[in-house]
This record gives C-alpha cells, structure tokens and sequence, in this order.
C-alpha cells in the first residue's frame, strides 16, 4: 500500500445527491497508482452501480457504527479487503 496514494472522501451526513456527485467527480482522478476511500452513513447502490458500469472495482465494509467505508479503484492488482483492514474500524 505504500505505493498506492489514497484519496479519502467522507460524505456523511450529507443529503442527496451531494455524496453522488462528490464521488463522481473524486472517481474522475482515479487511475492505477490510486485509490479512492469513501466513508459514507448508508450504502450507496447508485454509486456502485456507476462505479461498476465504468470499470471501476471496489470494496465495501459496514464498521460498528453502520456506517459505510468503500475503495474504488482502477488498479486490478490492489487487494482492497487488505487496504480496507488496514485503515482501521471498518
């Protein structure tokens, strides 16, 4: 993971479709050397959705408190279950 920058995006609390819209456009900066990290309060099925139909693979885990941290990516090699765990609470 140290090679890998992480881009982190913490849309909690937010009302639609705000927490859409600031993933796309964070999405648009991904590209093998990185990741995007998403803390959002609920899972978000549209987004993943976009983020599938456009190449994008992910990872998702809900923490104790139900809230929701996903990584996207484009790097086909990254082990995303790996980074998740190594980013704490989720």
């Amino acid at each position: 993971m140290k090679d890998i920058e992480i881009l982190k995006l913490d849309v909690r609390g937010l009302n639609h479709p705000e927490p859409l819209e600031r993933s796309v456009q964070l999405m648009k900066q991904l590209h093998d050397t990185n990741c995007m990290h998403l803390h959002i309060h609920r899972y978000p099925q549209p987004l993943l959705m976009i983020a599938k139909r456009h190449g994008f693979r992910f990872e998702a885990l809900e923490n104790s408190k139900g809230e929701w941290h996903i990584l996207f990516t484009k790097n086909q090699n990254l082990d995303l279950k790996a980074i998740l765990q190594e980013l704490g609470d989720v």
